[in-house]
């Protein structure tokens, strides 16, 4: 388990967004300065290391043409320019298939600063801070030679909210 502490932006942590996802998905850009994301992102990178390395052993004709896709991105301003910070896109899908062919639905834990259950009456607006509890699973996408990281939420903890839609004066 892997915890990232940062600002929280677009949380849609209470109810599951459909628009691209019909069954829905819970999702929640962390943002946080690069200085402390560099040991998540170094553990991010060895587990994508390591799952590239798996792949090529089991499959050596793939090594020329496998290439991996980081589990966060560097933030940019408007005009193009790196602003310090790392972001790390978490999502969890609301409902899963299982192998055997059963449905299950799940849904991320969300605490308030005293590990409170929230109900979701006040919704996590941008700029809060937040902890998130990730899993992570490496992959290999066969149809784009690419290897990764997944990022799947099990919970948030808002230590200071910013309520959504509140005015930013």
């Amino acid at each position: 388990m892997l915890y990232i502490k940062g600002t929280a932006q677009w949380a849609k942590v209470f109810e599951p967004d459909t628009k691209f996802v019909p069954e829905g998905q819970y999702s929640i850009k962390v943002v946080v300065p690069a200085e402390q994301a560099a040991e998540a992102c170094e553990q991010l990178d060895s587990m994508a290391q390591a799952k590239l390395a798996e792949v090529v052993k089991e499959q050596p004709k793939l090594k020329a043409v496998l290439s991996t896709t980081p589990a966060y991105q560097v933030e940019y301003d408007d005009d193009g320019n790196d602003t310090g910070n790392v972001v790390f896109n978490v999502k969890l899908k609301a409902v899963i298939t299982r192998r055997d062919g059963t449905k299950a639905t799940q849904k991320p834990l969300v605490v308030d600063a005293k590990r409170t259950p929230m109900d979701g009456s006040t919704l996590i607006g941008n700029g809060s801070t937040v902890k998130v509890a990730i899993d992570t699973y490496p992959y290999m996408m066969p149809a784009t030679k690419t290897v990764g990281v997944s990022l799947r939420m099990k919970g948030v903890q808002v230590t200071d909210l910013v309520p959504y839609g509140a005015s930013a004066a």
